[in-house]
């Protein structure tokens, strides 16, 4: 059962461009852990934005994630890295990067599996590029660009054309399950909802 070594968010915008996380890494090493915010702090955004790295698109408490995020000037890159195996430790990360279309929301898929000290590792994901007095967020034609070269280079690195490609490649080799994430959707859907589903499963 793969555990959440980290995870990634870079160029999360939300609430109207008044909150994000540029590019921050949470670090878990397998370990339970708690992130504190205080109310309206952005916890349901937090939850809903990394569950796209396994459940791509997914809604939470009815808002569609093309409504929590702001997208049209350029994408989220979103990225968890699991451990799978411990000695020698092995790690797959799932990432999505979301952007907006004519059509709305869409996403490249990516998962890569490699071991520790990987050059490809998920911190080394170009999701920002460096240019003259800083960092921007990376491009969707760049993480495009960097996805397609990776699977071209490595045996161990895949793109995805369907959300439904995607979510069945990473529960049938690494035990990502997707119906195990979508309880967390319904318990986090509503106000008490983890009693409700606790209530259910008797």
């Amino acid at each position: 059962m793969p555990t959440i070594s980290k995870i990634r968010l870079a160029n999360v915008i939300y609430e109207e461009g008044n909150k994000r996380y540029n590019d921050e890494l949470f670090l878990f090493d397998g370990y339970n852990g708690a992130i504190l915010l205080e109310n309206g702090g952005g916890k349901t955004v937090l939850i809903q934005t990394a569950l796209q790295a396994m459940l791509p698109h997914t809604e939470l408490a009815s808002r569609k994630i093309g409504k929590t995020l702001t997208l049209e000037s350029a994408p989220a890159h979103i990225a968890v890295e699991w451990i799978i195996n411990e000695k020698p430790r092995r790690y797959v990360v799932t990432a999505v990067t979301l952007f907006m279309n004519k059509h709305g929301v869409d996403s490249l898929r990516y998962v890569y599996e490699y071991q520790h000290g990987d050059p490809h590792a998920i911190e080394e994901i170009p999701f920002v590029r460096e240019v003259q007095g800083g960092k921007r967020p990376a491009e969707r034609g760049e993480m495009q660009d960097y996805y397609s070269m990776m699977k071209d280079k490595s045996l161990s690195a895949n793109t995805f054309a369907t959300i439904k490609e995607y979510r069945q490649y990473i529960e049938d080799n690494y035990q990502i399950i997707a119906s195990e994430w979508e309880n967390i959707v319904k318990i986090n859907s509503s106000e008490g909802g983890v009693e409700a589903f606790f209530e259910a499963c008797k």
